[in-house]
């Protein structure tokens, strides 16, 4: 069982590296996830009461000039958090810290506004703002070299892959006006690709694009689009997985969102077979939500060792945020993810050792 926090390199710019892989450590951590590429965020760093803005796709090293072909990253953070995720890199091993690379693969709304031509699509054919469409073999290339150079300047033990899957409707960054809002099995289609890139892939596995999405404009063809996303990302999984082996890494996708959804993503046992491990985001969920949860994502992720990701929040103490610790444990997952210490207030700290001693000592 090994118990890891995800963290900001601001925060280490802010708590120091030093200090912060010592918090970690302290409250009972064996790995520091820390976020190499993000998204766009605001976010409030509570326990230093101060907001860190993260622009689109902003990565938190200088790329190298190879191994990239025809896209690569394009916005860089400061210098000073490049410098301070280095070190950090290093103090985590002086404390005894597994390094983990918690890397947004395929949203970055700058790469995907210098390749339109790359971009995912939602169902009517609208081209997205912040997704790379994975049927596109350039997107591939990209994900591989994109690992494969994390793991060169940073040393990872294992790769978190985050936006490794087809888009979904509506990621967390994105705000979706909805009078009538899209639910069910209706919002999991609303995200449905069918560039040209999905078009070539569909046929080569035997189905008709044109009638697949008409039966997906009419809330049907789940099951079969289900099948044409698990084969993309097991493709997106096979590449960056020999990016990782070749440098001594391992890697794991996280799911997130319900299971419906995750399914028509690509989750599945099949496109996750290259992979050596796989997460599940739970957030907030407790008690038998939180179990069903977990559970339904579970079942997409085949036979691998199950990742439990769990956020503090208010409403959690430490009791409760053990019990449900205990919880995921008990219904399978081998190792647990704290969400997330650099944005938790100082009193929230005492939750977070719970949580951990209860994930060691589930008994």
């Amino acid at each position: 069982m090994t118990v890891q926090v995800f963290c900001y390199p601001e925060d280490a710019v802010l708590t120091g590296p030093g200090p912060l892989c010592e918090l970690a450590a302290g409250l009972g951590a064996d790995a520091i996830a820390v976020a190499v590429r993000y998204h766009p965020a605001r976010r409030w760093f509570a326990r230093h009461g101060v907001v860190r803005h993260s622009a689109p796709g902003i990565t938190y090293f200088r790329p190298a000039e190879v191994p990239y072909g025809r896209l690569r990253p394009l916005t860089i953070a400061p210098d000073a958090e490049i410098a301070a995720l280095l070190a950090l890199r290093e103090e985590a091993t002086r404390h005894g810290l597994a390094f983990h690379a918690w890397t947004v693969m395929l949203h970055d709304d700058p790469v995907v506004a210098a390749h339109p031509d790359l971009a995912a699509r939602t169902l009517d054919g609208t081209p997205t703002i912040h997704a790379l469409c994975p049927s596109h073999p350039d997107v591939v290339e990209y994900a591989a070299a994109l690992v494969a150079d994390v793991c060169e300047q940073l040393g990872p033990d294992v790769i978190e892959l985050e936006s490794a899957l087809y888009a979904g409707w509506d990621p967390s960054y994105v705000i979706s006006l909805e009078l009538a809002p899209l639910t069910g099995t209706a919002r999991a289609l609303a995200g449905q690709c069918f560039c040209d890139a999905c078009v070539r892939l569909i046929e080569r596995l035997g189905h008709d694009p044109e009638a697949l999405r008409r039966d997906a404009l009419a809330g049907e063809g789940a099951a079969t689009l289900r099948a044409v996303r698990a084969h993309g990302v097991r493709g997106v999984m096979a590449a960056t997985t020999t990016a990782a082996h070749e440098h001594d890494a391992a890697v794991r996708p996280l799911i997130f969102d319900d299971a419906a959804m995750a399914a028509l993503q690509g989750a599945s046992p099949e496109a996750f077979e290259p992979a050596d491990r796989v997460g599940v985001g739970c957030g907030t969920l407790t008690g038998d939500a939180l179990t069903e949860r977990f559970t339904d994502l579970a079942a997409l992720a085949g036979d691998h060792p199950l990742l439990a990701s769990l956020n503090w929040s208010p409403a959690r103490t430490a009791d409760r945020f053990a019990a449900d610790v205990r919880a995921v444990i008990e219904a399978g997952a081998t190792d647990v993810a704290l969400y997330n210490l650099s944005l938790v207030p100082e009193t929230a700290l005492k939750d977070l050792a719970a949580a951990a001693h209860a994930a060691t000592r589930p008994a």
